[in-house]
């Protein structure tokens, strides 16, 4: 792939998210589907293109089975993929809250004590 001319975009959005519903959850799921649904777009478009290009068609893309290093290189996308669907948690994680009270309510729950 040749080099691009353009600067990468920035990995964060900058500025308030959106809000559809009164429950912040609620958005974070709709969030999370929308990157979801790009994903399945564009996947669906890329799969057609090829399908297309090869001449082989889908039969032959369902048959194929990957060696190593391709299972590998499936493995990191496919974890690179969870995480911007999950980016919207992410950046709720990642917020000014006190991490050591949310730990602690997690052992006391473990511990029976909630």
């Amino acid at each position: 792939m040749p080099d691009s001319p353009l600067p990468p975009l920035p990995r964060r959005v900058k500025g308030a998210r959106p809000r559809f519903h009164d429950e912040p959850a609620i958005d974070r799921l709709i969030a999370m589907l929308v990157a979801l649904t790009s994903e399945v777009s564009v996947l669906a478009d890329r799969l057609a293109t090829l399908e297309a290009l090869s001449g082989v068609g889908h039969d032959a893309v369902d048959a194929h089975v990957p060696d190593l290093s391709e299972r590998a290189w499936r493995e990191a996308r496919r974890e690179a993929l969870i995480a911007r669907v999950f980016a919207a948690l992410e950046v709720e994680l990642e917020g000014p809250a006190d991490s050591g009270a949310y730990w602690e309510t997690i052992g006391r729950i473990e511990r029976g004590e909630l």
